[in-house]
């Protein structure tokens, strides 16, 4: 009997670690996972967070063992790759050695990086080079972080890893990185898909730490005797580069279309949708527009970053603690009318992200009165999260010079009906909820099999695995209703509010 083809795919998440096994066709058929979360660095201020790169590197083969275990029958993996979250990264001698922890998105000590970084290079500059506005915890500001205030370790660099890459290292000892994640770091020009080589000399940088830079799905190597002994992985399987987990997700949801957008949807919102043209103009750095590549050579992705999940679990803490789920929460949300009483939340939670952020705004509940309740509150929030949606839709829309026929949607909140039911009124677009919530992990197995000769090319992949969704039409009465709303309301809060935001900033 032949063995069964299978194809490996990696997940390091911030708050999960997972290996699924997919068949070419891509079925899950197994899936494996373990908690993960950053840690306090030893001996470092009691804020700064860091990732424990040989923790997860055993959570990670964990998980393939288990996986390994619970797959019947004889199997042949025809390929391996990595997905991960952005920016984060670690130093690495040659010899392998790491030379400084590797510093989580969570920690905020990197600021005045960011702020000397805009001073020399300027804001406009590093968007229109890089497709990326300048958040603090960006690469290049780690560097410039690790350049002042851990003396030599740049010096020693051999090659910068991203916690994906390391991964990658450990399966197969080979120092790479690829396009997706490199357009996270603000180090990369994104036109060109090489490193920025101006920008960094300009601040007293170089691209010599860079791993070698490959596209994703690429073969860079096959698991070493020492990686399968740890990971349960067959010695010799081929390894590929993988990729940022958005761009990752957009394959999972087999969008091969520019008028098709995805939305990630979990604590943070990622409004995606790909292009087959590279344009950050002042449009989208003053719209809240970031760019990266796309996993496919040639393409990119248009995205807009939201905070969305963390506004309602603050809501839930401040509002809800005696509820021991969502339900209480979903149910009032649902029973108080269209535009909440009056009552409006701008979920402008993290400075300088948002399609709000060219008015520097806070987050603001405005429109309270003895008379409000917490369901007006709950509505609000959801509302408010959903404006900025449809807002966003249009940014990326006017950006591209495309029209969105219709939005894709994975993550945990497509898990809430109420809420999908409330962004296809508002957007006035039919919200296709994919049903394989894996779709990051599912992009990992993609570019797995394109490295492992499975397929061709991500089109010859998406062709060969059908992607199931649940359709959720607009109710259009109520997108006119909300449309108004917006217009005469909505719309105008930040820029009103600036001057008020101003002030609180500057008493800070």
């Amino acid at each position: 009997m032949d063995p069964k083809t299978i194809l490996l795919g990696i997940d390091v998440g911030a708050t999960s670690i997972k290996a699924g096994a997919f068949s070419p066709e891509g079925q899950l058929l197994v899936l494996e996972s373990a908690p993960n979360s950053p840690t306090p660095q030893p001996g470092g201020a009691p804020e700064w967070r860091i990732w424990d790169l040989e923790a997860i590197w055993s959570k990670v083969c964990g998980c393939t063992r288990r996986l390994r275990e619970n797959l019947s029958g004889a199997v042949e993996v025809k390929g391996v790759a990595v997905s991960g979250f952005g920016t984060d990264g670690v130093p690495m001698a040659l010899d392998g050695r790491q030379l400084y922890p590797c510093i989580s998105w969570h920690c905020a000590r990197t600021v005045p990086q960011a702020r000397q970084s805009n001073a020399i290079l300027g804001a406009q500059r590093i968007y229109e080079i890089t497709g990326y506005h300048n958040y603090p915890i960006n690469t290049l500001n780690r560097l410039l972080w690790l350049k002042e205030n851990a003396p030599g370790v740049l010096e020693n660099t051999a090659y910068w890893l991203h916690v994906q890459d390391y991964i990658v290292f450990r399966l197969t000892g080979e120092f790479s990185t690829e396009s997706t994640i490199a357009s996270t770091t603000m180090c990369l020009h994104l036109k060109k898909r090489a490193w920025a080589e101006d920008l960094l000399s300009q601040v007293g940088l170089t691209s010599r730490i860079f791993s070698p830079l490959y596209e994703s799905g690429s073969r860079v190597g096959s698991v070493t005797s020492t990686a399968a002994e740890e990971s349960g992985i067959p010695k010799g399987a081929p390894v590929a580069t993988g990729g940022h987990d958005t761009e990752l997700a957009i394959l999972g949801a087999g969008i091969q279309r520019k008028e098709t957008f995805l939305d990630i949807n979990g604590t943070w919102e990622i409004l995606m949708a790909i292009t087959d043209f590279c344009d950050p103009s002042e449009f989208g750095l003053t719209h809240g527009l970031d760019w990266e590549c796309h996993a496919v050579p040639g393409w990119w992705n248009c995205q807009a970053l939201m905070l969305a999940g963390g506004a309602i679990e603050w809501i839930r803490h401040q509002f809800y603690r005696d509820s021991p789920d969502y339900a209480t929460l979903m149910d009032e949300a649902s029973r108080a009318p269209l535009a909440a009483n009056h009552v409006v939340l701008l979920p402008a939670f993290v400075r300088g992200m948002g399609p709000a952020q060219a008015h520097d705004p806070l987050g603001a509940l405005i429109g309270l009165t003895t008379q409000t309740t917490r369901e007006d509150i709950a509505r609000a929030t959801f509302e408010g999260l959903s404006y900025q949606f449809y807002q966003q839709i249009h940014a990326i829309e006017q950006s591209l010079n495309v029209q969105a026929d219709s939005i894709r949607v994975t993550g945990g909140g497509q898990k809430n009906p109420f809420w999908m039911q409330m962004k296809a009124d508002m957007s006035g677009r039919a919200l296709d909820i994919v049903q394989n919530v894996e779709s990051a992990l599912l992009g990992a197995a993609i570019l797995a099999g394109i490295g492992g000769g499975v397929y061709r090319d991500a089109f010859d992949a998406l062709d060969a695995i059908p992607i199931p969704v649940e359709t959720i039409e607009p109710d259009l009465a109520a997108h006119n209703r909300y449309q108004e709303h917006y217009e005469k309301v909505i719309s105008k809060i930040p820029e009103s509010m600036e001057k008020t935001f101003r002030l609180i900033h500057d008493f800070a």
